[in-house]
């Protein structure tokens, strides 16, 4: 498959076949995920792939009571609450998850503007985070090379506001933390082209 065909197909798939994707099979998709830009050239990625259909579940009943919860507090009533826990969840009928992890990255800029003062979140701000950005470069990696071999996949971060519980329950600790969930597997429906704005409007030439 050609790379415009490529970039220009992919769709974000919700529904799968019960098929499961074969070991191998993921460990190739990833070889072509960690080939991503990334700051400092740091790699500061894990993936974590869970394929027991009971781990899955758990992850996604987690994800579930916390969203109940923070609707207990904020009054969001059951009726509105439904399709947001849906849109957080569906990944649990996926065959296999793909979990990311990253870790933060701190170059000499970085440690100027720690050592002058700025907060961490003003670093953050400041450089738009880097580590962040590493990671998006590997998963939109990971997304076309699924793609190109005939899986399906979703880029989720809806289950991190269940990430301290997921994290826990999946055992990953400090320095490494959940960026994002990717269900994946062979697709059972195709969704149609939601449609994209044409480079035009979105690109500013300054000469």
């Amino acid at each position: 498959m050609e790379f415009s065909e490529l970039v220009q197909e992919r769709k974000s798939v919700r529904i799968f076949k019960q098929e499961p994707v074969p070991k191998d099979e993921v460990l190739e998709i990833i070889s072509k995920s960690v080939f991503a830009a990334n700051a400092g050239n740091q790699q500061m990625w894990h993936f974590y792939v869970v394929n027991n259909k009971e781990i899955i579940a758990k992850m996604a009943e987690l994800v579930r009571i916390k969203l109940e919860e923070l609707a207990a507090k904020t009054g969001v009533s059951p009726q509105e609450l439904k399709p947001v826990i849906n849109s957080a969840t569906f990944f649990a009928k996926a065959p296999a998850v793909i979990v990311v992890s990253t870790r933060s990255y701190r170059s000499k800029a970085d440690w100027m503007l720690k050592e002058t003062g700025y907060s961490d979140l003003e670093i953050g701000n400041l450089r738009c985070r880097p580590d962040l950005q590493s990671i998006g470069a590997a998963i939109q990696n990971l997304l076309m090379a699924a793609w190109e071999k005939g899986y399906g996949t979703c880029w989720m971060t809806a289950p991190c506001t269940a990430r301290p519980a997921l994290e826990s329950f999946l055992r990953i600790t400090e320095p490494d933390s959940i960026a994002a969930l990717i269900p994946i597997g062979r697709p059972e429906i195709v969704p149609a082209s939601r449609g994209r704005k044409e480079a035009k409007e979105v690109t500013t030439f300054i000469d």
